[in-house]
């Protein structure tokens, strides 16, 4: 689980273009668990790492943030700025470098980012002889997306990597890849809207109990690196 091997990676000229050009201010910052993820959203969302949770809120779980634990499908305080989210990870398996550090390095490292409670503190996912097909990682980003439409943040930015966003976009709206002939790349920002689908109605927002999830509007978003 390398880190990235400069923090000059991500400039501060960048990181301010690239918040300036969202549409909307941005509520929540949800990031895989490998620490160059990480390190990237610390980097494009500096003052949200900065965010320290309130003892109260400390008091109610281990997993800072957390106001909700009855399935799978935690509930993050209307207050949490940052979740580390293992259904966003890259593909893993075979390749040390999608191996992430134990909880207790992370918590270490990040200690204002709200960890899911499904993260345990040794990476037992990985294996060293498989690796996740397409169809295992569109499994996670279909369970991550249910998850997402359940918080009650409006506006969130996914720092994920690069397989995971393919999928993601091929799966919920493959023109934007040309139906797989366009790459996603390091750096590049994609915006769109997700809504819940709840028998034959669609509903816009992040509240609902419908499992069925249609992304739209979506758009490679441009910014120039300084």
């Amino acid at each position: 689980d390398d880190g990235l091997r400069s923090n000059n990676n991500c400039s501060t000229n960048s990181s301010q273009q690239l918040q300036q050009s969202l549409p909307q201010p941005i509520e929540l910052v949800v990031c895989s668990p490998l620490t160059r993820c990480l390190q990237t959203a610390s980097h494009i969302f500096p003052s949200y790492f900065k965010s320290v949770a309130s003892s109260e809120q400390q008091s109610v779980s281990t997993m800072t943030g957390i106001i909700e634990e009855e399935d799978e499908h935690r509930v993050l305080d209307r207050n949490c700025r940052v979740c580390c989210h293992g259904d966003v990870r890259e593909a893993y398996g075979m390749h040390y470098p999608d191996k992430r550090s134990s909880l207790s390095q992370l918590k270490s490292k990040f200690p204002t980012v709200t960890y899911h409670p499904s993260l345990t503190e040794h990476d037992t996912d990985w294996q060293p002889n498989t690796r996740e097909t397409h169809q295992d990682v569109s499994r996670r980003i279909h369970n991550f997306f249910t998850w997402l439409m359940q918080q009650p943040h409006d506006n969130t930015a996914i720092v994920t990597h690069g397989v995971w966003m393919e999928c993601a976009l091929l799966d919920y709206f493959p023109e934007v890849l040309e139906f797989g002939k366009k790459r996603v790349y390091n750096c590049e920002v994609y915006s769109g809207k997700l809504s819940l689908v709840v028998g034959s109605l669609v509903v816009d927002g992040n509240n609902g109990d419908g499992n069925s999830v249609v992304l739209k509007d979506v758009e490679q978003m441009s910014f120039y690196h300084v």
